[in-house]
């Protein structure tokens, strides 16, 4: 009897957190053209293909992907805001107002196709006592194509 209600608990303590609702916020792709910084001369990655060699060190601008959001409706138990790049690096925290507008640097497209840092982004929404209440997740797959909480919004 112990042992189902332990399972229990761990289940419903376990449970995901929903996404906060399309209407509530606006994402918009910015894409831009920026140089990419030089290659440093003394390090070298044996890792590197060829095709990450020619990325890096190509003359000429390359396209960059800004995302502006829009914070359109805060709820009531959301208090603070955290972004998170992959699961653990966190790119921003702000305490939430009525309405929250900001910008992301996603980074290269041919970056976000490769799957490096920046093609996956955790916009978290916490409550008073630091419960994680809703999040909206943005993410590049390798065919260019970008999801927000698991549905295609477009191609990069």
């Amino acid at each position: 009897m112990y042992i189902a209600l332990i399972f229990l608990a761990s289940i419903i303590n376990h449970q995901e957190v929903p996404y906060k609702p399309d209407e509530e916020f606006t994402i918009a792709l910015d894409l831009s053209f920026k140089q990419r910084p030089p290659a440093s001369n003394y390090n070298y990655n044996f890792d590197e293909t060829s095709r990450e060699y020619q990325k890096r060190t190509m003359p000429g601008a390359t396209p960059y992907v800004i995302l502006s959001i829009s914070i359109n409706k805060v709820n009531e138990n959301e208090t603070r805001l955290k972004i998170f790049q992959g699961d653990e690096k966190m790119v921003l925290s702000k305490k939430l107002n009525k309405k929250l507008e900001f910008k992301i640097d996603a980074g290269y497209t041919d970056d976000l196709v490769d799957q490096l840092p920046g093609h996956y982004h955790i916009i978290s929404f916490y409550d008073n006592n630091k419960k994680e209440v809703s999040r909206i997740v943005i993410n590049f797959d390798k065919d260019g194509n970008y999801f927000v909480n698991g549905k295609a919004r477009g191609k990069i």
